[in-house]
């Protein structure tokens, strides 16, 4: 942040737009937005359109397979959990109704 003589300028850390404020009020006396780069034509739009839709397809289709697979896994533990909960001889809690 720089003082002159009647105004501050501050940089912003996001966008890098450099506002004159005054120091009385903090009003915003002017704003200097960042150039934005050169403008690509509309093959290279279209080129790096195609890229992002079959990279969010393949994202996809990773991701339904290991839902698939995570099925199955999680059915084997169940019936894993209910073979050993079978077995299990253990007694029985006790239940709060029981101690009356």
């Amino acid at each position: 942040m720089q003082k002159s003589d009647k105004t501050l300028i501050v940089t912003c850390p996001c966008c890098g737009t450099v506002l004159h404020l005054d120091p009385a009020t903090g009003a915003v006396l002017l704003d200097e937005r960042p150039r934005k780069g050169p403008v690509k034509s509309f093959e290279e739009a279209a080129r790096e359109s195609a890229a992002r839709q079959k990279q969010a397809k393949a994202q996809l289709a990773k991701a339904m397979e290991e839902e698939k697979h995570k099925s199955e896994i999680m059915d084997r533990k169940f019936e894993e959990a209910m073979k050993k909960a079978e077995d299990d001889e253990s007694p029985l809690p006790v239940r709060p109704f029981d101690l009356d």
